[in-house]
């Protein structure tokens, strides 16, 4: 038997080692190519040493020797740095996990979607930064682009086997995060360490703030755009404390199809890994008599601001990557104490309001070069905006 070869980018986050978890049961019929992680090599070298993928790379230089010696027993290939990474994403494989947080995934998503047959996208960035030209690369080449966000595979799923011409509208389901209940006066002061604390999900620093924020949300809408084909008038976000209904799609005969499984990112993961058929990965399924009662709120736009910010983007799709850049540095600007929480989208919309990126963003970003460039000069005007 043939096995599949398959690529996990991003391998030590929190999408990477839910992708290790459901290999663990199916591990023979895969061959493991590339394992990446940025600066966790302890974790990355437990991964190689239990998977024996291929190839190993480590995007911090200083973490190399560290990784080379403890696989030197072994048959891996080590390597460290960007340009080796965006190498190892070349090579032709059945599946790949782009699960690299942020802009920094952008690139080795859109290679993966040249040398994959399958592109397990986790990546949101990907898509809202370079969402045209993904899906152009993807179209040329028969890459199958299956969403891994959990709202997003909810929609996929519900479309399955369903007529385009007959889909009214979706619903992106949000838990609402940590400040769902919080007043806007109590935001002003929320700490970073009340940002961490989710009440459904088990994720990393950044995604977890880009939650409470709701700015992953804002992400999430744009990316539905592109990859659904739909307008911006044609997605609607509610309030689901739960996270039991992951999102739902509309019809224009007044049915509603939603996807609903327990919060865990394994059920989205394998569906990818093993698509069109379904996986047997052992996860619990819905309790209903335990759940209770199923929530649904509007969201207040003027505490999650984000939601509003958004619909300039919504209107221009090209803004997306200077969106995502100006999110990046408010967030990193937040984690380090310089700027509040609420600040953050403050600053966001400021430098949407820049007149020197409006007029760099007058010709659609076609090219990877051109994504750089914008995203490399939102970040220089970001940086400098005071709050």
């Amino acid at each position: 038997m043939n096995k599949r070869k398959v690529n996990i980018f991003g391998t030590t986050g929190s999408i990477g080692q839910s992708t290790l978890q459901v290999f663990r049961g199916y591990r023979d019929v895969y061959n493991f190519i590339v394992f990446s992680a940025h600066h966790n090599v302890d974790q990355l070298i437990k991964d190689c040493l239990e998977f024996e993928p291929q190839y190993a790379n480590i995007g911090n230089e200083k973490h190399f020797l560290k990784l080379k010696n403890a696989l030197s027993d072994t048959r891996i290939i080590v390597s460290h740095g960007r340009e080796a990474l965006l190498d190892l994403a070349c090579i032709k494989v059945d599946w790949s996990m782009s699960a690299i947080i942020g802009f920094a995934g952008v690139e080795v998503s859109l290679r993966c979607a040249e040398h994959s047959k399958i592109l397990a996208l986790a990546n949101k960035e990907a898509l809202v930064c370079a969402g045209k030209l993904l899906l152009s690369i993807c179209k040329n080449n028969n890459t199958k682009l299956i969403p891994v966000d959990s709202e997003h595979s909810a929609i996929f799923q519900c479309l399955e086997g369903e007529r385009r011409k007959d889909l009214k509208s979706i619903t992106l389901t949000a838990s609402g995060g940590p400040f769902r209940n919080w007043s806007l006066q109590r935001m002003q002061s929320a700490t970073l360490e009340e940002a961490l604390k989710h009440p459904n999900w088990s994720m990393g620093t950044r995604i977890t703030i880009d939650s409470a924020s709701m700015f992953n949300k804002s992400l999430e809408l744009i990316e539905a755009m592109h990859i659904f084909e739909l307008e911006y008038s044609e997605i609607e976000v509610i309030i689901h404390p739960q996270s039991i209904i992951h999102s739902m799609v509309n019809f224009k005969d007044g049915s509603t199809l939603a996807q609903m499984s327990l919060p865990d990112m394994r059920g989205s993961i394998g569906y990818s890994l093993n698509y069109p058929k379904r996986l047997n990965i052992e996860l619990e399924n819905i309790d209903f008599t335990k759940i209770g009662a199923l929530e649904f709120y509007e969201p207040d736009k003027e505490k999650f601001r984000s939601l509003k910010i958004v619909e300039e983007v919504g209107r221009n799709l090209d803004l997306g990557v200077v969106f995502n850049a100006a999110k990046e540095i408010a967030l990193d600007r937040f984690i380090s104490g310089e700027i509040a929480f609420l600040d953050m989208v403050d600053l966001v919309e400021k430098t949407l309001a820049e007149s020197s990126l409006a007029n760099k963003i007058n010709k659609t970003p076609q090219t990877v070069s051109d994504i750089l460039e914008i995203d490399k000069l939102t970040r220089v005007i970001a940086k400098k905006i005071k709050i």
